[in-house]
């Protein structure tokens, strides 16, 4: 897909994904039911209010399109072969949700050919709305309607770094005590992709598996605004994993210079921990 065929894409989905989001958040007050799913994690009747939405306009504004959603994850394996695929998360970070968060976010990613080319991620309780299509193109609409570019200017700190509130592991603990001093702030949701974005934090790690949707989307916003998404191996995310929905973990930094500090420390890291091993 052209570079104009991916803006177009990605203008059709923002009224779109503002819809979602916003069905979601007016359940969330409310008595929403939640069941457990077959690998444990929680989903609400607003997951699916906000799937709803989505794959139903999708199937209009895109009807050749291949969609695969975290609700209805399925359907991936008639699909995983395709060039073009429209991944979505009706709602990332059900556990903020249903504790009354304001954290979660609904995520939709172009994947062409295994890379996240475009993406949008949403966060409706606070009204910002990240998205990409291309190099150099990444944006935040603030709530006046306004576009203004990614990443915006930052003043000189101590790093900050982004985990995740309900899926911190002992990896990525090891990894942050090695990188002090930083500041460490607990976020759920893909939001902490797109507050490296915008230069509000410096990386986020995730040094444990996770899913492809939880990812795209923010692999797709932190590149175009001059960051990288890499594999704890050091090379690129890749997003369609020879068709398995499950990724190892990820480093996420704002610049590729920090990427590679960071890569560089995990790898120190890890040969120290097999060094000790042996003894």
């Amino acid at each position: 897909m052209n570079l104009s065929s991916r803006r177009q894409l990605v203008e059709a989905l923002i009224p779109v994904i503002r819809k979602a989001g916003d069905a979601a958040l007016a359940l969330q007050d409310e008595d929403v039911a939640v069941r457990a799913k077959q690998d444990g994690s929680p989903v609400t009747s607003a997951d699916l209010a906000s799937n709803d939405i989505l794959q139903a306009a999708c199937l209009v504004l895109f009807p050749a399109m291949p969609v695969v959603s975290e609700e209805d994850s399925c359907v991936f394996e008639a699909h995983k072969d395709s060039n073009s695929v429209l991944l979505i998360d009706p709602l990332d970070g059900t556990k903020e949700f249903i504790k009354g968060r304001d954290e979660f976010a609904v995520n939709i990613a172009l994947v062409e050919n295994g890379h996240a080319s475009a993406g949008l991620i949403y966060a409706p309780a606070r009204d910002r709305l990240f998205f990409s299509y291309g190099a150099g193109l990444a944006f935040e609409q603030t709530a006046g309607g306004q576009r203004r570019s990614l990443p915006r200017p930052s003043v000189p700190r101590r790093p900050i770094a982004l985990v995740s509130r309900s899926h911190l592991d002992p990896r990525t603990e090891a990894l942050l005590a090695a990188l002090q001093p930083c500041d460490i702030e607990e976020i759920g949701s893909s939001l902490k992709f797109a507050l490296v974005a915008a230069a509000e934090a410096d990386f986020y790690l995730r040094l444990a598996p996770t899913m492809i949707w939880d990812c795209a989307a923010g692999q797709a916003i932190i590149e175009a605004a001059g960051g990288v998404v890499l594999q704890t191996d050091g090379t690129s995310l890749i997003c369609d994993c020879n068709g398995k929905l499950k990724l190892d973990g990820f480093i996420a930094a704002r610049t590729p210079q920090l990427a590679a500090r960071l890569i560089a420390a995990l790898r120190e890291l890890e040969t120290t921990s097999a060094v000790a091993t042996q003894q």
